[in-house]
């Protein structure tokens, strides 16, 4: 089973990031809990019955399972296993960084000492970095080969949602995941009306192209290049009417009215991890 956002027919895109995003960045509730969250919903989505976040140590070629969902014989929370027995040791040194296996026994793995001990017919995993070094891999496996083929769309999918354990893990305190409590984004609390305004600023494709335009490290861009970007003249009119007040408001942008240009409002930041995800995901971008 292909995930659901993937399928051609889906057309649910906002919506299932507005579902992931509530868990993700959802107020009082710890990082553990989010992912362990963000695991139970997504296993089903992809297919898989086990999901896990790994702290891989080249040193002693050891990997260390640290969240872990589902109940498997080998795969459990706080063990360590030598790492030239999982898969993750090929995830690690791919080329892009995520390995995906539909059928473990069509595609040789039946073999490989990592078949033998996990016995995982299917497997997706993507690195997680901190400070631009490997901290372990993010994955979602199953005992069972995948009815249908892992999809591109559904690899980028995984590497979005190790995006987000990143961002975690470098505003940690702590050592380890597990004994973070990260409950604030640059700062500050993040409460279920912050998240409505970030949807309601994301919904529409204009709008998503204004807070696009101004990642990185650009600092300001003109209106006129953003009417090259939108289609037709309902979207110009919208983007003068609805789209740049409704921004401004929000604090994401500043909007220079008598140089026609935006740049980076006093609350972008906050905005910001959403919006470089969804860049990602949005083919409908335009560059």
């Amino acid at each position: 089973m292909t995930h659901s956002i993937c399928t051609p027919e889906a057309g649910e895109e906002l919506p299932y990031f507005q579902r992931l995003w509530r868990v993700l960045f959802a107020p009082t509730i710890d990082p553990k809990t989010r992912l362990e969250r963000l695991f139970e919903h997504e296993t089903a989505e992809f297919d898989m019955r086990y999901a896990f976040l790994s702290n891989i140590d080249l040193e002693n070629d050891t990997e260390r399972f640290e969240v872990v969902h589902g109940s498997h014989e080998v795969l459990k929370p706080e063990s360590t296993v030598p790492l030239s027995e999982t898969y993750c040791r090929k995830t690690i040194v791919d080329p892009e960084g995520t390995l995906a296996v539909s059928d473990a026994v069509t595609e040789g793995w039946e073999d490989d000492p990592a078949y033998e001990t996990f016995e995982f017919g299917s497997y997706l995993g993507t690195t997680v970095s901190v400070d631009d070094e490997l901290y372990g891999t993010l994955c979602f496996a199953n005992t069972a080969a995948r009815d249908e083929p892992i999809l591109d769309e559904e690899k980028a999918l995984v590497e979005m949602h190790s995006q987000w354990v990143e961002y975690a893990l470098d505003l940690s305190v702590g050592p380890h995941f597990r004994e973070t409590r990260l409950d604030t984004i640059e700062g500050r609390a993040v409460s279920a009306e912050d998240i409505d305004s970030m949807m309601d600023a994301l919904k529409g494709l204009t709008s998503r192209v204004t807070l696009m335009t101004l990642l990185g490290d650009t600092t300001e861009t003109s209106i006129a290049a953003l009417e090259r970007k939108v289609n037709g003249e309902d979207d110009r009119i919208g983007l003068y009417h609805r789209d740049l007040p409704k921004l401004a408001d929000a604090g994401y942008i500043e909007w220079n009215v008598g140089s026609d240009t935006i740049s980076k409002g006093p609350k972008f930041s906050e905005v910001e991890p959403l919006v470089r995800l969804l860049k990602e995901y949005d083919t409908a971008f335009p560059e």
